[in-house]
């Protein structure tokens, strides 16, 4: 990857594809990674088998799962335990996703951040358990669905084998810190129909486009029996938050920053 090819006697006690791909991943982002949560120019390991994340800040503790992969992501990355990263997501624990991608002579092409508090429930999927002769039986795994996270959320942080500028990865991240200020079931609940409204075409919606997701937030969130009230509460707080403005009666759009 990039500056790791000096490093690859890292590799001469591997044979696997995937444990090669995260030795040098690791060191990847132990060498040129930064937290998105402070202006700490680097992040640290944690400690062997710590779920649900690999690296943290160490001095805002932010954290953070790596994820690469040889070639380019499709529409969903796989991930651990199903039970672990539902229950990481009720408790406000989800970390920051970083999706790498990397060439075959082991170049990172590309580097995107997923905003932790728009990974919600609605956006893993459960892949099926294994089979009773596994040595893991009964264990269900679970998939990331990227489409189903909104575009907000998806920062990039190399395109094309370039690294952007840190200060605007910062900002993007900044943007959607308001969540963090909230309880974790308020948080999950916004960021739920944040990444619903951004499945819309376009930046522009209204709301009755909005109450189209009725149906689908009573299925999530069952404990509340008002949601189209909690819908229109839900839009006060996003425009408040500087991420939709009013455009006229019943009539919104998102405020696409650069």
């Amino acid at each position: 990857m990039t500056d790791n090819l000096q490093n690859s006697y890292l590799l001469d006690h591997y044979k696997s594809n995937s444990q090669k791909a995260r030795i040098m991943s690791e060191a990847w982002v132990l060498k040129n990674g930064y937290c998105l949560a402070c202006a700490t120019e680097c992040l640290a390991p944690t400690i062997a088998n710590t779920r649900t994340k690999d690296f943290f800040c160490p001095t805002c503790h932010h954290g953070y799962e790596l994820k690469s992969k040889q070639g380019s992501f499709g529409t969903r990355v796989v991930d651990g335990a199903y039970s672990a990263m539902i229950a990481s997501i009720r408790n406000g624990r989800t970390p920051t996703f970083l999706l790498m991608e990397f060439s075959p002579g082991w170049f990172v092409k590309g580097l995107t951040a997923i905003h932790h508090s728009l990974i919600t429930q609605d956006c893993i999927i459960a892949r099926k358990p294994l089979g009773p002769l596994a040595r893991r039986a009964g264990w269900t795994g679970c998939n990331i669905v990227l489409p189903s996270i909104a575009v907000e959320g998806r920062i990039p942080l190399v395109t094309n084998g370039k690294a952007n500028e840190r200060a605007i990865a910062r900002n993007a991240f900044a943007r959607l810190q308001f969540l963090d200020k909230l309880p974790a079931n308020r948080r999950t609940w916004l960021a739920t129909f944040m990444n619903l409204l951004r499945g819309l075409p376009g930046d522009n919606f209204s709301l009755q486009d909005a109450y189209g997701f009725e149906q689908i937030l009573a299925s999530l969130y069952p404990e509340n029996n008002n949601i189209r009230p909690k819908i229109r509460q839900q839009l006060q707080v996003l425009r408040d938050a500087g991420v939709l403005r009013f455009v006229s009666r019943g009539n919104y759009q998102f405020i696409v920053k650069g």
